[in-house]
């Protein structure tokens, strides 16, 4: 951008300088503010930490509202996720510095601006800079930065600044003044104090921010990650903190009446058509927010996900063709976060050089499932997917072959590796994210696009089909069928043991094992909880069988799939070995997909798995009263899918989705070194 030609372009409209320029841009001010008071607020200087959600528009507000002079700052850039709420967050802008593209677009619309840079944001070294000179800060600091917060805040006062804050919350925008003359100071107000950990100060701030919270009807406060400092935000609520910021800084640079700052506080929620304003005496001292922040606390700390895997360092780029150890054991990494049967990790690798061999560990699960390690060969699939966008995110091209296994210690597949010019698939961010939620979900209907997108996933991968329902009557009758299939898991003894053998009754056990099911990673509530306790062993369970109490464990996957938007069953043509890895590298794709749309997901194995057992052997594996169970029952799956050729194709997995609460709990994985051979 060069500011000569923009000025060139002003000469061409009679505007050559600052005055002419300024008396034309802002004529439409005039009426509501005085010519005297444009010419105040063209010399006055705003301070802007933060050049993000908020920032941004705080930028451009006050630059079209006739301020002459900023300092701003911040130290990241644009990317794709802030698109929904940034103002500089342009395509043609991602990767760029979020200051610089500012500066830029400030200028574009008055080149006379003068904008001192910080690009380092603000710290204890260059805050008395930051603020040297100016009239109001206007705080657009992430929510998260509470420290970097808390210091301009505190200094503003100190130098006799006024500081606004004006956050985003929902379709609402909470806003607080805080005056160096009277009123509360942030420490005050929020009651900020000593040994406080950073999660009480996340939630003071929040809940002294919003006293009176329109927001709390319609949010859903269970996308609030504290620990990984994510939040829902809206570029509307942006807009709108805007304007009331901005309103509120002509108050106090015109010296404006009824300036009311902390302990004062404003909500205003278009969405709700509420304006909620009042006066928290004493601020977050006050015994209601005391109780408020107490009850918060507790229900965010209970609400933070147990097992929390963080994702391994990135590999620094290499400028050689050779492909890294570094790089191999990230790759190996996101391997090893698929999915498997009841959280098995059958799996075994080696890599010699550039090239993965990827091998079946037989004695990792045996159940009676794994008919001829099937479900371990769609968990392969799901192995090699993962391997495959964790390579390209590294930008590296993954060769994959099948091999004609003869016995468990020759391979089923490898992955060579080669240093191309590839650009990542935005599916590998969610590697690590994916879970299986076995909540009861909320029925929202799925968008006919989202349906699309599932089918979008497999594109590649044109031997795999996917069969959606989602009408409530067709849901309710697979409901059924799956109930009636899930008793036979219950009076099945080698599949009832085998599940025993895999949940993990305390912590202990699963942070010694590092596979199984987390019992609290079932779902199943207190009562659930004691129920499987108290069941673990085959007597009691079969004694609850013949009262017919054992159905009650049948009955959570009907309330399951009943409460799903819909249900889906992924199959290939053909039921060989490669085949079903080839089903799971599809599967893998589809349940990343859900994961980056925020769609929940459980997979509903139990009649797959049983049906590819009946194709193998004909039902001679299971009992009599079974056999016949299961004769009656395929019809009803037949029916219920009718494009699937049921006398050829491989059943690679069912599934539930929809909508629900973050999971409690997650599975963990072994360390990498206890998959290499």
């Amino acid at each position: 951008m060069n500011i000569k030609n923009l000025k060139g372009k002003l000469a061409e409209y009679g505007l050559s300088t600052k005055a002419a320029y300024n008396a034309e841009a802002f004529s439409r001010n005039l009426g509501l503010l005085s010519s005297y008071e444009q010419e105040i607020l063209t010399n006055s200087q705003i301070a802007i930490p933060g050049m993000g959600g908020v920032g941004g528009v705080h930028l451009i507000t006050m630059t079209r509202t006739g301020i002459g002079k900023f300092n701003i700052s911040d130290f990241d850039i644009f990317e794709p996720a802030n698109v929904n709420r940034q103002f500089g967050a342009k395509v043609s802008d991602f990767g760029k510095n979020k200051l610089d593209v500012m500066e830029e677009q400030a200028l574009l619309i008055n080149p006379y601006l003068e904008i001192n840079k910080f690009p380092q944001g603000i710290n204890t070294t260059n805050i008395d800079a930051f603020l040297e000179n100016v009239d109001v800060v206007i705080d657009a600091i992430d929510f998260f930065e509470f420290e970097t917060r808390r210091l301009v805040f505190n200094r503003a006062r100190e130098k006799g600044i006024y500081v606004i804050t004006a956050g985003p919350i929902g379709f609402s925008s909470a806003m607080l003044i805080f005056s160096p003359y009277k009123g509360m100071s942030f420490d005050q107000y929020f009651d900020i104090f000593s040994n406080m950990t950073l999660n009480e100060k996340y939630i003071s701030f929040a809940t002294g921010l919003t006293p009176k919270p329109t927001h709390l009807k319609y949010m859903n406060m269970s996308k609030i990650d504290l620990e990984n400092r994510a939040g829902p935000s809206l570029g509307l609520a942006c807009q709108i903190c805007s304007g009331m910021a901005a309103t509120e800084v002509l108050r106090i640079i015109l010296n404006k009446k009824k300036i009311k700052p902390a302990p004062y506080f404003f909500q205003f929620d278009p969405f709700m058509q509420k304006y909620q304003k009042g006066k928290l005496h004493m601020g977050n001292k006050n015994p209601v927010q005391l109780l408020k922040r107490k009850i918060v606390l507790k229900k965010f700390l209970n609400k933070k996900t147990m097992n929390q895997i963080p994702e391994p360092v990135f590999p620094k780029h290499s400028e050689t063709d050779k492909i890294s150890e570094s790089e191999i054991h990230y790759i190996l990494k996101a391997g090893i976060m698929a999915p498997s049967g009841d959280n098995a990790q059958p799996w075994k690798f080696s890599f010699q050089n550039s090239k993965i061999t990827l091998y079946i560990n037989p004695v990792a699960d045996e159940s009676f499932f794994n008919v001829c390690q099937k479900a371990s060969l769609i968990s392969l699939g799901a192995v090699i997917e993962n391997m495959k966008l964790a390579a390209k995110s590294l930008g590296i091209f993954s060769d994959i072959s099948y091999k004609n296994q003869k016995d468990y210690n020759t391979p089923f597949a490898t992955i060579d590796l080669a240093r191309k010019n590839i650009n990542p698939d935005s599916l590998g961010r969610f590697i690590w994210k994916r879970n299986t939620n076995r909540k009861l979900y909320n029925k929202t209907p799925l968008c006919r696009s989202v349906i699309s997108d599932f089918n979008t996933a497999i594109k590649d991968f044109p031997k795999a089909k996917l069969e959606i329902i989602t009408g409530r009557d067709i849901l309710k009758k697979l409901a059924r069928l799956i109930y009636m299939v899930d008793t036979i898991r219950c009076e099945h003894r080698p599949l009832f043991e085998h599940l025993n053998k895999m949940i993990r009754f305390t912590q202990k056990e699963t942070d010694e094992k590092k596979d199984g099911l987390p019992i609290k990673n079932l779902e199943a509530g207190q009562a659930g909880e004691l129920f499987l306790k108290a069941c673990k062993s085959w007597t009691v369970m079969n004694m609850l069988n013949h009262t017919g109490l054992g159905k009650m464990i049948s009955l959570v996957s009907y309330q399951g799939i009943t409460s799903a938007s819909a249900a889906a069953l992924l199959f290939v043509d053909e039921n060989r070995d490669a085949d079903f890895i080839y089903g799971g590298r599809a599967l893998e794709r589809i349940w990343l997909t859900a994961a980056q749309k925020g769609i929940s997901f459980q997979p509903m194995t139990a009649i797959t798995l049983f049906w590819t057992r009946w194709q193998q052997e004909s039902g001679k594996n299971f009992s009599k009263k079974h056999n016949k169970l299961l004769n009656s029952l395929w019809t009803q799956y037949q029916s219920i899918f009718k494009k699937v050729d049921f006398s050829k194709n491989g059943h690679i997995m069912l599934f539930r989705i929809g909508y629900a609460d973050n999971i409690s709990c997650r599975t963990l994985r072994k360390d990498m070194n206890s998959f290499l051979m």
